[in-house]
Formats: structure tokens, C-alpha cells, sequence
């Protein structure tokens, strides 16, 4: 490697405040900032940076509108050829650092330039610099200003864009409107999509315990569980459904007459996504503000809708999707919490599917139930509106779908309140008559929440679980009545 032709690595960092920053932050944030950073990678001759307009751009060093940098770090050198780099920018141009995946302060220039770094020499720009927006954000004012910094970018002109064919230029990421017109204020467009076929469905993500289900259209079975009376905590294994995506060029073609053709071209990425087995490049966020207009909008009818959900069952078992639906601006599962009962029975199905994906294993059980935070959270809806309008629903499908959900929430801990709103709900579903599949999810859920909230066995000790019934319907449902027993008699 000694003898290998090397190349110096620089960080050009810009303060595109001009000195504003550190004069006035401490007035208006509560916190002094030194600068609000841009910054490019200097190597073999030019700089490389990334905007929300022409994607991955290069110009001479310092050749910007911005003029020369404020400072500038060096990083080490690289052996790599210029061939392999320009590879690589080629492939990252055209996966996790397109311009339609811009933004201000998620995945922007800085966070461009901190790969750029690692790749070529192993070390990281200054970490002053990668932590700023987490600064902005915990202010007052940064959490204020958050919906406009959300469709903002920063594009410096002077430079010229490496990949114009496959990153031509986009508008600005400006979220769509959360329209959920519901099926009373439109009837159109019920839409003619083919029935789903085709696709092999991918595995669940590291966190997921198992793929319980049986059957190529989803199960509410969690499979084969045994129940030791002696544990008071065990691993369950979690419901997951697995279906058949709809067949792509049929979708597609039908979401054409609804969307626009980024739009349609934005679906088709989420299919080359998911059947890509380890793909190199990440969706962002408007692949979720298309699937929020797709569901969103009840003129595409029931059929587009719900064939949308196919794909969001397998996209929320993915971490890195979780993460992505956390920090987009649109809040698509909060929206779909806030208005799931306007939805038609149908799409309630499918988004219960979804749902209850994305509770079995524990990022996206911790992104549906974490109390904490922002005053939007999925826990103030999910319980109330969803889960329990979901067990005291009349139609039996739902009420069966919602049972699964309630079984993987139950697997992990959830908030005292909710425990006992649920638990509430679950007791007085247990009154009736059940099918054994329903009867077992239900028991099994209420004796998680009764090991953990004595409150809930005295609750279940007044009210009764119906266990002359249940117990008959199978041997494990008799292990998991008499076990429920003894622990309301202690």
C-alpha cells in the first residue's frame, strides 16, 4: 500500500450565517453557536457537497457562491483511485443521497461530507459540526421554526452536477397536504387494480422474534406457544402478517390516472426496495409523504389503499423504515392514528396489519407506544381510538385483526394507564362467545398485563374472564385460564 498513489483529504467548512450565528444565537436560541455550518470534501483536485437541488455536485475548491471557507480540517489521505470514488458518488447519487432525499437538517451536506470522510480516510468531520441541528432542535425556537427548516435546503451555485441524468433536478421536499378525505366525500376512483400475486415476501429485521404466521395471506396465528404457569415473564413469539405484494406494473398503472408520474416513480422505488434482499441505498422521505397520499386521499378507493398497506406491512418491519417514519415531517402513522375512524372498515384492516407489524418487535413497538416526548404521540391515539375501538368493534374481522395488534403491544411493556384501558377492554371482550385463535390472543395479552399491574388481576378477579367458556376451546387456552385463576385468587 506504501508504494500506492495517495491524495491529501480536506473539509472546507463554511459559516453561511457570515458571523451571525455567534452574535445573536445566545438571544434568540438560549445558546451561544459559533456558526451554521456547510462543508465540502476536497480531494483530487475539486469539492464535493451535497444540496436539495442538484444532489451531489462538484466545483474547483472554494469555487461556490459561498467563496472561500471559513476554516478548513484535514482529514488524512486516501489510496483510493479516483475510478472507485466516482463509483461510488455514482452509487450513492442514485440511492440515500438523491436531492429528493435532502434534508436541512436530517441529511444534508454535513451528513454527505461525514460519508464522503469515512469512506476515502476512516475519520469524521468535526463533531461540532454533525451535532448542530440536535443544538437548534432542543431549543424553543428550533422546535417552532421545525415546519419551515422541514422544507428548506441549501444549494451553494458555482458548481455543476456529477450525475444530471439519473439526479435531475427536483422541487423543494414541501410536505403534502394530510387530506384523509374520507369515502362519504368522494366515491370515485374505487379503482381496478389486479389482485395481489407474485412477490416472495422478506424476512423480518434483527428484533423481530419470529414469522409466526402460517399461509401465504397472513395469520392471526402466533403459532405454537406454551405457557409455563411458573414464568411470570417469557419471550412470545410475535404476529406477523405476510402477504403477497400487488404485482407491480398493474399497480403502478393504475396509480398513474391518481398520481403524478414522480409520484408513481416514487411507489416503484419502495418495490425495488423491498425486493432488493440487502439493498445499498435507503428510502426517504417522500417515498412515506407518497404511501401518506395513497392512504390519505379516499377518492383512490379502497383497492389502491389497501394495496399500499401490502407494502407498508413489510416496510415497518424494517428498522431502518421505523427510524425513517420518526423523523419525517408528515407523520404518517400519527395521521393515520388521528383519522382511522373516518377510514372505511376495509382500509382499517389493512392499517391494523400494519400496525400490528410494526409492534412485533421492539423499535417499532418503543415507535408506536414512547409516552415521552412531543405532545403528537402515537400512544395518545393508538390506545384509545384503535386498540380499544378496535376490540368493541362490531365487525368481527376487525375485532379479530385488532386482537392481534393487542397481542403484540402486550408483548412488551406499555404504560400503566394504557395496561389498564386495554386490560379494561379485553376483560369485557372475554365475556362473549370467541373463536379459539381470537379467545387465545385476548388471554394471552391479559395475563402479560396482569404479571405486571397487580391492579389488573383485582379488575379481572371482579368482572370475570369467562374461563368456563374459553378453557373448553383447547388445552392451551385450559393452561392459560387456570393460570389467570390462581393468580386472581392470590
Amino acid at each position: 500500500m506504501s508504494d500506492q498513489e495517495s491524495w491529501p483529504v480536506k473539509v472546507f467548512i463554511y459559516d453561511i450565517s457570515k458571523g451571525m450565528a455567534r452574535s445573536l444565537s445566545r438571544t434568540f436560541l438560549g445558546k451561544h453557536i459559533e456558526g451554521v455550518w456547510h462543508t465540502g470534501i476536497v480531494v483530487y483536485g475539486e469539492e464535493f457537497y451535497f444540496g436539495g437541488t442538484g444532489g451531489i455536485e462538484a466545483c474547483s475548491p472554494g469555487g461556490t457562491v459561498l467563496g472561500q471557507p471559513d476554516s478548513i480540517v484535514d482529514l488524512g489521505n486516501t489510496q483510493i483511485p479516483y475510478e472507485v470514488f466516482l463509483g461510488y458518488l455514482n452509487d450513492l447519487s442514485q440511492s440515500s443521497f438523491r436531492p429528493s432525499c435532502y434534508h436541512l437538517l436530517d441529511h444534508n451536506c454535513n451528513t454527505f461530507s461525514s460519508e464522503l470522510a469515512q469512506f476515502l480516510t476512516g475519520n469524521d468531520i468535526p463533531s461540532y459540526i454533525t451535532a448542530l441541528p440536535g443544538e437548534v432542535l432542543s431549543t424553543p425556537l428550533g422546535q417552532m421554526l421545525k415546519p419551515w427548516i422541514d422544507a428548506m435546503s441549501v444549494n451553494p451555485s458555482g458548481g455543476h452536477a456529477l450525475f444530471p441524468a439519473g439526479n435531475s433536478p427536483v422541487s423543494q421536499n414541501v410536505p403534502p397536504t394530510n387530506t384523509f378525505l374520507t369515502e362519504t366525500s368522494s366515491k370515485q376512483g374505487t379503482g381496478a387494480g389486479s389482485q395481489p400475486s407474485g412477490s416472495q415476501q422478506q424476512a423480518a429485521p434483527t428484533g423481530a422474534t419470529s414469522q409466526s404466521p402460517t399461509g401465504s395471506q397472513g395469520s392471526d396465528s402466533p403459532g405454537n406457544l406454551s405457557v409455563d404457569s411458573e414464568r411470570e415473564s417469557r419471550e412470545l413469539e410475535p404476529i406477523i402478517y405476510q402477504e403477497e405484494r400487488p404485482s407491480k406494473k398493474p399497480y403502478l398503472d393504475d396509480l398513474r390516472d391518481k398520481l403524478s408520474a414522480k409520484e408513481v416513480s416514487l411507489v416503484s422505488d419502495i418495490y425495488d426496495y423491498l425486493e432488493t434482499s440487502s439493498p445499498s441505498w435507503s428510502l426517504c422521505r417522500e417515498h412515506v409523504q407518497t404511501i401518506h397520499t395513497v392512504i390519505g386521499d379516499g377518492r383512490m378507493g379502497d383497492q389502491l389503499r389497501g394495496q399500499i398497506c401490502v407494502l407498508l406491512q413489510d416496510l415497518v418491519l424494517i428498522e431502518d423504515f421505523i427510524e425513517l417514519l420518526q423523523n419525517e415531517p408528515t407523520k404518517l402513522i400519527y395521521s393515520v392514528l388521528l383519522h382511522f375512524k373516518e377510514l372505511t372498515e376495509k382500509v382499517q384492516m389493512s392499517l391494523l396489519k400494519v400496525l400490528t407489524n410494526c409492534a412485533s418487535f421492539e423499535t417499532g413497538h418503543r415507535f408506536l407506544t414512547d409516552p415521552e416526548g412531543e405532545e403528537q404521540s402515537n400512544l395518545k391515539l393508538l390506545c384509545p381510538d384503535v386498540c380499544v375501538g378496535g376490540l368493541l368493534h362490531e365487525d368481527q374481522e376487525v375485532f379479530s385483526k385488532a386482537s392481534s395488534l393487542v397481542y403484540n403491544l402486550c408483548r412488551y411493556q406499555i404504560p400503566e394507564d394504557t395496561q389498564v384501558e386495554i386490560g379494561s377492554a379485553i376483560l369485557e371482550c372475554l365475556q362473549k362467545d370467541l373463536p379459539e385463535i381470537t379467545a387465545y390472543n385476548l388471554m394471552t395479552s391479559l395475563l402479560q398485563l396482569m404479571r405486571s399491574n397487580e391492579e389488573m388481576c383485582d379488575l379481572a378477579g371482579v368482572v370475570g374472564m369467562n374461563c368456563s367458556a374459553h378453557q373448553k376451546l383447547s388445552p392451551r387456552l385450559r393452561n392459560l385460564c387456570e393460570e389467570a385463576q390462581t393468580m386472581t385468587a392470590l
